[in-house]
């Protein structure tokens, strides 16, 4: 819509074609507006220099007045023209003398107009003085007398010929300063071509009789000719005038410059009559879409015509009528806007589309109105013609959808069922819309029915109509409109498959990995069932959010689970960022793969319960987590996290599953995921956890019991763990067989027995001889069960830096800022661990520094 100063400034330039001086009063009575609101919309327009303000007592307004060239009355000038204009006005003004210009096209499209233009344009442009001649010469009135014609162009000398009696100039001296312009072009014999190229080449020239003293002038050529360059002009002339403009036939032209020129017509001959003209759009459209032979000639005789049978038989009236107002009219009269008309045509025809399609009782059945908007259609094919269609839309818009479209059904795998026809129904709403001066916006109630009726679908539709923008220069107001138009034209029954998906479904990944599984799940499913969001890299969890939140606004929905499959990062992070934009159940799923989210989409579109899909999931593999509560765990639940790595923690995990009840569940976690989780989360995500075992201390919750696994080893530790667990359901008997199985695993043979590849016999002397020397570095006496906590922790890191993926790379950084006692330990374990780098061909990166840091520095 257009903005209030804008609908103002319109009324303002109706009055001034009216009369001359308007008052603010009169703008106010002319739009039904109160003189105060007016007068606030004119004092903007004045600001923006839109407006002209002049007198007292009563001020007067008046639009202000836009310096227009001399094309400017071209219609199409700024349209199929403009590049005609463009070579045109370089021809005109490149230095010193403009180039020669040839205009070719079909008689009566406007070449004689044209060159007029040109030649006005010149004097604008003072590259011509303002009285500079502009001579004119249709050739085909000589061809057949090339002397003759000769003569007439360069003139003569006394006694040339017979009769020529005295001196005469011909039409090149009278053009000297300004333009000559010969049409026909084609019907100069070669002889006479040739004559020209001194004077295009060196601006002089011989008159009849004359061959001593050539005749210099200074002008400027413009040729036309309606026929083949290449069967009639000299290749030598040609290469004379290398500025060649192609003008098309009326046929040819966009329907808004062919009914801008029709309503011309008939404002020049109502002008002439001094009559009104109600024309009916049914004959204005049949004027529009003929071929004449002789284009705008033709044209302006038939509008002759018509408006000459009109008055003999309205010889009375002071309107005559013209053509069937069956289907609409337009009402031109002295001084109606043809371009101001032409836009207001299109801009009704589009509210009487709307009007007739967007029904309340109507919106919620898609048949019904997808029926109501192919019937509008049909009438604006009536109106536009099939050619003119074929041409306009059908070869270039059509085309344009078709590829774009094609590339949404990939992302997106909708557009399964639409044809051809639909297509090119979709090619006439865009351009439609891209023609009519203002959009009308859409009711809000019926806005509201068609986002809750068909709220996914829509969404889509908004998705393809931004994919659309750039190619199409859709403005906003434009994409509202066409997003719920282009709903019933080409999703249609689709909308059923679509809007049965029963979850959110949404893909996240750093990089392009989620689109890439998007594209190939819902093209297998072939219909639309994931949203992908591709983030950079260093996109922090706020970002994401944000994302996911945008997504979830459009979809008018808050109620519908959403599950959210991920490729990297904190499970419960994502589950508590993500659960703030939604009230619905949220599943999270990480470690991304294209077999699961396929296997998710098939779950979905068979309509399973949300819970089945995450029981499921549950058991993809060892790398993927499911989280879809609050909490942790629904269930009861103690959490195991062993810095020596994942494979300690799952041994625990083992020996747990065997002794204790089953409805006990043994979370392992990364260490570092661990303190990240404790930090960041409140006491109540852990309701359901009994306690946690750890292999170094950790600060957090007073009220969660957290146990160093290797005080298990000492009375006092075995007694609270055994309290804990039977406080909690276990049996004695369980708690003492899992006792006596942390006793056999932590020891020197536990740790020997846990190595794969090295001799433990010579890993544990090398490992001692580590301690050793960090017990005399720091002047330590270490405990038996720091020392056990060292052997497990460094034998297990030997190997698994052999095995590790990252053997041979760059070594990893933290990239933190190391505060002078982690400096310190960083480099003199660099020194301690060389001889065993060098030995295993391993490198000792920052991060395992850092869990060697964690293990000692409360016993420095």
């Amino acid at each position: 819509m257009k903005r209030s100063r804008y609908v103002v400034l319109d009324h303002l330039k109706e009055l001034a074609e009216q009369k001359e001086n308007i008052s603010t009063q009169a703008v106010a009575e002319n739009i039904n507006l109160s003189r105060n609101v007016v007068t606030t919309y004119l004092s903007q327009l004045l600001e923006e220099g839109l407006v002209e303000k002049y007198g007292t007592r009563p001020v007067y307004w008046r639009p202000k007045t836009e310096k227009k060239d001399a094309f400017s009355a071209f219609i199409g000038a700024n349209g199929s023209l403009k590049e005609a204009i463009d070579e045109s006005k370089a021809a005109v003004t490149y230095p010193p003398n403009g180039f020669p210009i040839l205009i070719t096209g079909e008689s009566g499209v406007g070449k004689s107009y044209l060159a007029g233009l040109i030649h006005q344009y010149a004097i604008q442009q003072k590259v011509i003085g303002n009285h500079a001649n502009f001579v004119t010469l249709n050739c085909a009135d000589y061809a057949n007398n090339p002397e003759l014609l000769s003569s007439v162009l360069f003139g003569y000398r006394k006694g040339a010929f017979t009769g020529a009696n005295e001196d005469t100039d011909g039409l090149v001296q009278q053009a000297d300063g300004g333009f000559l312009f010969l049409d026909e072009v084609h019907r100069l014999n070669s002889e006479n071509q040739e004559k020209l190229f001194t004077l295009l080449d060196l601006g002089q020239y011989y008159p009849l009789g004359e061959k001593e003293q050539p005749i210099e002038v200074n002008l400027r050529f413009i040729f036309a000719t309606t026929e083949s360059l290449d069967d009639t002009l000299l290749r030598t002339f040609r290469r004379r005038v290398p500025m060649s403009i192609q003008l098309p036939a009326f046929h040819q032209r966009p329907i808004h410059e062919r009914l801008e020129i029709t309503f011309n017509n008939f404002i020049t001959e109502a002008t002439s009559l001094k009559k009104e003209m109600q024309v009916g759009l049914s004959e204005i459209f049949q004027l529009v879409n003929q071929h004449y032979k002789g284009n705008l000639g033709d044209l302006k005789n038939n509008v002759r015509l018509l408006a000459a049978r009109a008055l003999m038989e309205q010889p009375e009236k002071v309107e005559l009528q013209i053509g069937d107002m069956s289907l609409g009219s337009v009402t031109l009269s002295q001084g109606t806007q043809s371009t101001s008309l032409t836009n207001r045509l299109f801009a009704e025809t589009l509210e009487q589309l709307i009007a007739t399609v967007f029904v309340s009782d109507k919106i919620a059945e898609m048949n019904e109105t997808r029926f109501s908007v192919r019937t509008e259609i049909k009438k604006l094919r009536r109106h536009f013609n099939n050619s003119d269609l074929s041409e306009l839309l059908v070869d270039s818009f059509s085309q344009m959808l078709t590829v774009k479209m094609q590339t949404f059904k990939q992302k997106y795998g909708i557009f399964n069922q639409v044809s051809a026809n639909e297509i090119n129904e979709a090619g006439i709403l865009i351009y439609l819309l891209m023609e009519a001066a203002e959009v009308p916006a859409l009711p809000q109630n019926i806005l509201t029915m068609i986002k809750g009726k068909y709220s996914c679908s829509y969404y889509l539709m908004g998705e393809f109509v931004t994919l659309l923008k750039d190619d199409f220069a859709i403005s906003a107001e434009q994409a509202e409109l066409l997003q719920a138009l282009l709903l019933f034209v080409l999703i249609g029954e689709e909308y059923q498959e679509i809007e049965k998906v029963p979850f959110f479904c949404l893909l996240l990944s750093h990089g392009n990995m989620a689109s890439s599984i998007q594209k190939v799940v819902n093209g297998l499913c072939q219909t639309y069932l994931f949203e992908a969001f591709d983030m950079p890299i260093d996109a922090s969890m706020l970002a994401i959010s944000k994302e996911v939140e945008k997504f979830l606004l459009k979809q008018n929905k808050p109620d519908q689970e959403v599950i959210l499959l991920f490729d990297m990062g904190s499970l419960s992070q994502m589950y508590k960022e993500i659960k703030k934009q939604s009230d619905a159940d949220l599943m999270v799923i990480n470690n991304l793969t294209t077999s699961m989210a396929l296997d998710i989409g098939l779950q979905v579109q068979q309509q399973r319960p949300f819970k089945e899909i995450a029981k499921k999931a549950e058991n993809y593999s060892q790398l993927t987590n499911v989280q879809y509560f609050e909490g942790l765990s629904q269930n009861r639940n103690i959490i195991v996290s062993c810095m020596s790595g994942v494979g300690l923690s799952e041994e625990i995990k083992s020996m747990m599953n065997k002794c204790l009840r089953e409805d006990t569940e043994i979370i392992t976690m990364d260490y570092k995921d661990l303190k990240t989780t404790l930090n960041s989360h409140d006491l109540d995500y852990f309701s359901n956890t009994q306690m946690i075992l750890t292999t170094t201390d950790i600060d957090s919750f007073d009220e969660i019991s957290i146990i160093n696994i290797y005080d298990v080893m000492e009375p006092e530790g075995a007694n609270l763990m055994k309290q804990l667990l039977v406080e909690n359901g276990e049996s004695v008997s369980a708690t003492d067989e899992l006792l006596d199985q942390f006793l056999a695993f932590f020891t020197i043979e536990g740790i020997a027995a846990r190595l794969q590849f090295l001799n433990p016999e010579i890993v544990i002397k090398e490992v001692q001889e580590i301690i050793e020397k960090y017990e005399q570095y720091y002047e330590l006496t270490l405990s038996g069960r720091d020392k056990l906590n060292l052997y497990m922790h460094i034998a297990l890191m030997i190997e698994r830096m052999m095995v590790s993926s990252r053997k041979g790379e760059e070594i990893v950084s933290l990239e933190e800022d190391l505060d002078s006692e982690k400096k310190e330990f960083y480099s003199v374990s660099k020194n301690i661990f060389h001889n065993v780098e060098t030995k295993y061909n391993i490198l000792i990166d920052e991060y395992e520094l850092s869990l060697m840091y964690e293990l000692l520095k409360t016993r420095f």
